[in-house]
Parts: structure tokens; C-alpha cells; sequence
């Protein structure tokens, strides 16, 4: 290469030659310097107004001491690419070696992909894949100038991956990726390999569950059941024909289908329950959760396939609470939320005498307790039930509803003025949590009751943060995730980062969308006040809007948060 040519680098790693010679991105000692170098081998034309590289790189900035930052880092840069026009400006523009003649990777990479994706040709497309030497710029991740262009080559990536059919590499880069599922599925079928058919699926359903809170497509549930059905010495096991019946009433689901997704979910039920398949009852479980409450008949349905459980299969009965604990959390969110579950948890009470049943008697005593904690009941009673509850649930091993209970007595250790028992309590049910089936469900409930009993605002911040790492893996449960949502909005309005407040905010306004009315509705409009306050609006419209949550909140039966937001507004008025 001439010294006239400058060949950037900036897939995988951040390099320039310049004619023989090679300067790594280690050897900049001006970070700043890179970034614009970076910023303007991607610009179209190698250049950018000077107004944007220092909105982009010296935010805040005025635009004399903006253009001097330019200035200087022009200078740095020219320094370590040894050539006099490295970065030059003229007129406000900020250019790139003008004089020179500039490739980058990106651009032969880009060009290569587009080609091949056009002329729909797989050898070119595995030609194409070997220019991405990987993701653009790793180093420079939280630049968002990037993270667009990032975003951009890596769907192309992807592309080419999925038209050269390197189905396994682009299994191993985007593990979500059904087209690719089903091409090494169609290998394994072609080879007569069923069981590693049978894996594959399986990875891409617990893929889709865990990343993303989806199941497989019809195409990908469809290729299943061929692979099911395809002659060979091993049978399908009971568990691989409960796994293509839930996919199938997924399917249902999405189309609103609810009486083909009731049936089939009945039938995966009826199918783990004789095979002893905890975790495919759970699924049908939640299925069946779903329908029913889509149907409002949840409250009926649910006591009398838990009942049956905890009679028939009491080993399994845990399984069934499980599933259910989302519902049973959105029951509570209803404008009648408290009423009903309180009656809900002295039927099983109730039942749990004629059973004789452990595990019935603990869920009754815990949906009372909740509900006697929600409505403002008279502590002693609440907590008895929640203390007996979380000793029967821990001596029947069934630990998420021992974990709800240990929760509910922190909270109401919060309400009697106890805060460090409190915050013990929720430290041993996050403990307790991390060893259930749910900690979707868990965790973020859990880090809700948290943020809303901690006064230290510095400490707050911490649980927010640690919430995040938490559950950075997890898809979390909507419902479940409301007081966190609420409480981290109050909590970063308070704290100084209104944005960031808007965005927990905005998430639990989509979240309360979801019903007619209710104490999440009342929640918004207390956390929206906090938020306005926080962004200077008068103490006028923040008290109306305090008192339009509190009278929510009395209508949801919610006494303690009506009171806390009329006092809040009395202050202000």
C-alpha cells in the first residue's frame, strides 16, 4: 500500500495503516482524538460539521471552546498518523485526509454483503462473512454515536450468515434465530438423527422462553412433529410429545384460539401429570392461567385443578402455584383485586380441611394474608396468616409461594415501623427466590417491596442497580415487575435522573394498560406527580394529581397508599 492510502480498521478492533506502517488503537494516547477519527472513517464522505463531532464528543459544550477541543484533537491526530492533512478543517467542516485515498473494512464488508444478499448466491454470501472480523468498535460500546451503525452491520452479518446457510454459527451468534434452528433440524432429519432433531428444538424453545418470552413459530412446532414422527428404533419420549402439544397451544395463544389452547394445554397437563413431568405441568399450568383468565373464569378453574393436584399428585401441586403466581398477582391489580382474592384464599382454606392438605392450607392462608396486607387489615391476623403460611410452604418444599410469604412479612415489618427486620425479610426471600423455578416472577416483586420501604435515597439507587444485574438475564414477568417499575420511577425522580424516571414510568403506564381501573392505575398517576415535581411543575398541579391517585387508590381498596398520597398533597396545597 502507498503511503497516499490510509486502510482503517474497525470491525473487531480499531487500527490504521498508513501506506507499511500500522498504529493500533492502543497506541492513541488521546481517546477523544480516536473517537473523531473513528466517527468520520464512517461519515459519509469521511466528514461531519464540526457542530456535530462536539455535540457527539463534548457534550454541553459551547461552540468556542467546542471547536477548540477540535482543534486540539486535530492536531493529536495528525500527530500519530504522521501525515499533515490527517484531520483538517475548513469552514466549519471537519474532514478526514483529504489528500489521501481511504478504505475501511466496514466498507468492503458492506459492499460484499449487499452483493451477495442481491444476487442470492450462498457462495458469496460465506465469501462476505469472512470480511466481518466482528462487531464494530467492541471498545466503544457506550458511545452512542456507534451504536446505530453497530446495530446495522450485525443484522447484515446475519443475513449473509443465514443466506451462505451457516446455520450453526449463526445459531452460536443470535441464539434466537428460528430460520437457523430449523435448517440444522432439517440436517438432522435428512440424516435420520431424531434425538439430536429433538435437542435442537428444545435449545430453541428455551431459547425463545428465556431471551425473549416467546415460542417457537407454526414452521418450527410443524418440522417438530415430522421429526416426532419419522421412523426409528427410539421413541419419542412423553416429555418430547408434552414439548410439541405446549408449542402447538402457544401457537393457539397468539391466535387467540382459547378454547384449542384450553384443550391442548389440558392435554399436556393430563400427559405430564402420568409421565411425572414437573416442568411440563408448569408450562401447561401457566397455559392454562392464561386461557382462563382470558376467559375470567381463573378463579374458579385454578381451585379446582389445584385442589386436584394436592389430592392426586401432591408432589406436583407446587408446580401448579407456580404457573399461577403471575395470575394470582394480576388478580390482585383488579379494581376488586383485594375482595377476591380474599375470598379465593378462604375456599382453599376451607378445602384444604376436607383434604387434608398441607400445601392447600399454606396457598389459602397466603392469598388471605396478601390480601388482608394490601387492604390495610388489622396486622395481628395478617400476620399470622403469613407467618403460618411460610412455615407450611417451607415444611411442603414449595418454595415460591415460602418466598412470597417471606416478602409480604417484610412489607408488613416496613408498615410496623421495622425496617431492619424488613429489609432481613427481603434479603431471605431473595435468597429463597434464586432457588425457585420463577425468579422472573420473583425477583422483581421483591426489589418493588424494597425500593418502597427504603428511605435512604443513596440506598435506593443501589437496589436499582442491583435489580438490574438481578435480572439481566431474565425475561420478567410484566405484572410482577409493576412496583418495581413504579417504586425505581419515584426513586430516580427523587435522585436527579428524570429521564431515566420517565423510562420506568413509561414502562409501568404500558403495564397498567392492561386493566380497567385498579391501585396500578392509582400507582402511575402518584409516580407521574413525583415526576413532575422533579421537572419544576407547580405545587398546585402536583397535589391535584397526588389527589386524583389517592381517590384511586381508595376506590382499589388500597387505604395506606390513598393516605400516603392525600398527605403528601395536603402538604403542598
Amino acid at each position: 500500500m502507498s503511503d497516499d492510502q490510509l486502510h482503517i480498521r474497525l470491525l473487531g478492533d480499531f487500527s490504521v495503516s498508513v501506506g507499511d506502517r500500522t498504529i493500533p488503537g492502543d497506541e492513541w494516547r488521546s481517546r477523544r482524538a480516536a473517537q473523531v477519527v473513528k466517527m468520520l472513517a464512517l461519515a459519509p464522505g469521511r466528514q461531519l460539521p464540526g457542530e456535530k463531532i462536539i455535540e457527539a464528543v463534548w457534550p454541553g459544550s459551547g461552540p468556542d471552546q467546542g471547536m477548540a477541543n477540535v482543534r486540539k484533537c486535530a492536531f493529536h491526530a495528525r500527530k500519530i498518523l504522521g501525515i499533515e492533512d490527517g484531520v483538517a478543517l475548513d469552514e466549519g467542516m471537519v474532514r478526514l485526509a483529504p489528500g489521501h485515498v481511504i478504505s475501511t473494512d466496514v466498507d468492503s464488508f458492506t459492499e460484499a454483503a449487499n452483493q451477495a444478499i442481491a444476487a442470492e448466491s450462498a457462495e458469496a454470501c460465506r465469501d462476505a462473512v469472512a470480511l466481518y472480523g466482528g462487531d464494530l468498535l467492541p471498545s466503544d460500546l457506550y458511545s452512542e454515536w456507534f451504536t446505530a451503525e453497530r446495530d446495522h452491520l450485525r443484522s447484515l452479518f446475519l443475513d449473509v450468515l443465514a443466506g451462505g446457510q451457516l446455520w450453526g454459527r449463526l445459531v452460536r451468534e443470535e441464539p434466537t434465530h428460528e430460520r437457523a434452528h430449523r435448517g440444522i433440524m432439517l440436517a438432522q432429519l435428512a440424516a435420520g438423527d431424531r434425538a439430536a432433531a429433538i435437542r435442537q428444538f428444545e435449545q430453541l424453545r428455551t431459547s425463545l422462553r428465556e431471551e425473549l418470552g416467546v415460542s417457537p413459530e407454526p414452521e418450527t412446532v410443524a418440522l417438530y412433529e415430522q421429526v416426532l414422527n419419522m421412523d426409528g428404533r427410539q421413541s419419542p419420549t412423553p416429555a418430547d410429545r408434552a414439548r410439541a402439544l405446549l408449542a402447538w397451544g402457544m401457537v393457539h395463544w397468539r391466535r387467540a384460539d382459547l378454547d384449542e389452547a384450553a384443550r391442548t394445554a389440558a392435554e399436556v397437563r393430563s400427559l405430564a401429570i402420568d409421565a411425572q413431568l414437573p416442568r411440563e405441568l408448569a408450562e401447561a399450568s401457566e397455559l392454562m392461567g392464561l386461557v382462563t383468565y382470558a376467559q375470567g373464569t381463573w378463579h374458579k378453574d385454578f381451585l379446582r385443578i389445584f385442589l386436584e393436584s394436592v389430592t392426586a399428585t401432591p408432589e406436583l401441586a407446587p408446580f401448579i402455584f407456580d404457573a399461577n403466581m403471575c395470575m394470582s398477582e394480576f388478580a390482585l391489580s383488579e379494581p376488586t383485586g383485594t375482595k377476591d382474592l380474599a375470598k379465593l384464599g378462604q375456599e382453599v382454606i376451607h378445602a384444604a380441611k376436607g383434604v387434608e392438605s398441607t400445601q392447600a392450607e399454606a396457598l389459602g392462608l397466603l392469598l388471605r394474608g396478601e390480601s388482608g396486607l394490601l387492604a390495610g387489615k388489622e396486622p395481628g391476623q395478617v400476620r399470622a396468616d403469613l407467618a403460618m403460611s411460610a412455615r407450611l410452604h417451607e415444611t411442603a418444599s414449595s418454595v415460591t409461594g415460602w418466598a412470597l410469604a417471606v416478602e409480604r412479612l417484610a412489607q408488613l415489618d416496613a408498615i410496623e415501623s421495622e425496617p431492619d427486620a424488613a429489609r432481613r425479610g427481603h434479603r431471605d426471600a431473595l435468597r429463597i427466590a434464586e432457588t425457585t423455578s420463577v425468579p422472573e416472577h420473583l425477583l422483581p416483586c421483591i426489589y418493588g417491596g424494597m425500593l418502597a420501604i427504603e428511605e435512604d435515597e443513596a440506598v435506593a439507587v443501589r437496589i436499582i442497580a442491583e435489580a438490574g444485574r438481578a435480572t439481566e438475564r431474565l425475561t420478567v414477568c410484566d405484572p410482577c415487575s409493576m412496583a418495581f417499575r413504579v417504586n425505581a420511577s419515584m426513586v430516580c425522580s427523587r435522585s436527579g435522573e428524570p429521564d431515566q424516571a420517565s423510562e420506568y414510568l413509561g414502562e409501568a403506564l404500558r403495564v397498567a394498560r392492561m386493566w380497567n381501573g385498579g391501585p396500578w392505575h392509582a400507582a402511575v398517576d402518584e409516580a407521574t406527580a413525583v415526576l413532575e415535581q422533579a421537572r419544576g411543575a407547580s405545587a398546585a398541579a402536583v397535589a391535584e394529581r397526588l389527589l386524583q391517585a389517592g381517590d384511586k387508590f381508595v376506590a382499589a381498596d388500597r387505604p395506606r397508599e390513598a393516605a400516603r398520597c392525600h398527605n403528601a398533597a395536603a402538604i403542598l396545597q
